[in-house]
């Protein structure tokens, strides 16, 4: 990327106006980011190793060691863009573990070969002429500061104006250039990458109420969306079958009990009724079990709610009398504070977002106040929808309690990581481009 010259003034400056010389080296190795960007800058001068972002740097640990290994490769080879291809043993296959693919030395001015010094920098793209040349020139230009600093010579040793007029031109001639910049910055400036998708409030954790035993569904007495309190009827099923069991098994109990009355009375002067008392027992015993069992499947056929919340039922007008098989599925009771956003983003609009992302949802009701929470659930497999397409699942934490109605629809603005303007202007149109042609 083209550097302009009042960056490299700007660094000029700094350096000229830092102190001491730990500020200027902190010039060099981190500032001149800001006008040229790359992973990290190493300046080798003077028997120790300084590191852009670090204050100090172990030279006995595997990252020094490795680095200084570097660092006399390349002061035995010669200066310019290089990569791990052009090194060998050791340092190319621990290259990946520590550095971008693309580096750059800058030797300093004068000195032995052995003992150089000089700037080391590397980042993820390939480096190019005019970036090599503009750092070489920024390089040179902190040299002269160094020494003059160390001399004691006064600050300004560089002729400013001088300087303007060589890297300078005329405002007509470099007017292209700047309003170019200007707009491949504006281009390059960080934005977020922001995704909607149609989302509504649902319940977090619901309590699915299940039928207990096989019959027919007889009446409810709640309706959708309606507040019940613990314990209160909600539906009824009819068993039939259970309850003509309950009665033969009630009759058959009174029989056993007569039974063993009647033995119980013969015992006292037969011998051999007293024998049979155990099993008139044991069997009395047995028929108390069977309507005890029987009694609690027909109290089972009452569905009452197990805690208060809000009954969610789609169409209650064809509850009653359809038949119904235990274990399935009947109401659902939610909580009204235990609440979630859900969403389903299309396919087409899927991009990475880490969980913890922001969500916004902005409801069809209240649009001016959004309902705020953090992604939780990001679904791996994409699933069709009623109205057609595929869409991933995204579901959302809320920011404290919430007091929106159960089942309120709305946009979810969800909010992924930053990147420049140039692709979150692109990105579709690209992916449509794409699709298209098949490029």
């Amino acid at each position: 990327m083209p550097v302009s010259p009042a960056a490299l003034l700007e660094l000029l400056s700094a350096a000229a106006a830092a102190p001491a010389a730990a500020e200027r080296r902190f010039v060099l190795l981190n500032r001149t980011r800001d006008a040229l960007p790359y992973h990290a800058a190493v300046l080798q001068g003077h028997g120790a190793l300084h590191h852009s972002g670090a204050s100090h740097l172990d030279p006995q640990g595997p990252y020094g060691l490795w680095l200084a290994a570097l660092l006399a490769r390349c002061r035995a080879g010669p200066p310019g863009p290089f990569g791990p291809e052009q090194v060998e043993g050791p340092l190319a296959d621990e290259w990946a573990s520590w550095w971008p693919p693309y580096a750059v030395w800058l030797p300093a001015s004068g000195g032995e070969p052995a003992t150089r010094q000089g700037l080391l920098l590397c980042r993820e793209s390939p480096w190019t002429g005019d970036e090599v040349e503009w750092l070489a020139r920024w390089y040179r230009l902190w040299e002269l500061t160094e020494r003059a600093a160390e001399a004691g010579t006064p600050r300004r040793i560089v002729d400013w104006q001088a300087l303007r007029a060589r890297l300078g031109r005329p405002w007509r001639q470099r007017k292209g250039l700047i309003v170019a910049a200007l707009l491949l910055a504006a281009l390059c400036f960080p934005v977020r990458l922001t995704v909607r998708a149609p989302g509504e409030l649902v319940p977090r954790e619901p309590t699915v109420l299940r039928a207990t035993v096989d019959g027919m569904a007889r009446r409810l007495h709640v309706e959708p969306n309606q507040t019940v309190k613990a314990g209160q009827l909600l539906a009824e099923l009819d068993d039939a079958a259970a309850a003509s069991r309950l009665q033969v098994a009630r009759q058959a109990l009174a029989t056993a009990e007569a039974e063993w009355r009647q033995t119980s009375q013969q015992a006292l002067s037969d011998a051999r009724a007293k024998a049979q008392l155990p099993v008139a027992l044991g069997r009395m015993e047995e028929k108390r079990t069977e309507v005890d069992y029987l009694s609690e499947q027909v109290r089972r056929t009452e569905l009452r709610a197990p805690h208060a919340g809000v009954v969610l039922l789609d169409d209650p007008g064809n509850w009653a009398g359809r038949t119904i098989a235990a274990g399935e599925p009947l109401l659902r009771l939610a909580r009204p504070d235990d609440q979630e956003v859900e969403a389903w983003l299309p396919v087409a609009d899927a991009v990475e977002l880490p969980l913890g992302s922001p969500m916004r949802l902005f409801l069809a009701s209240r649009p001016a106040t959004p309902v705020l929470a953090h992604l939780s659930l990001y679904a791996f497999e994409a699933q069709p929808r009623p109205e057609g397409g595929l869409a991933y699942r995204l579901r959302g934490r809320i920011e404290g309690a919430s007091a929106e109605r159960l089942g309120s629809r709305g946009t979810v603005h969800v909010d992924g990581e930053r990147v420049s303007l140039a692709y979150w202007m692109l990105r579709r149109p690209l992916a449509a481009l794409r699709e298209a042609t098949g490029w």
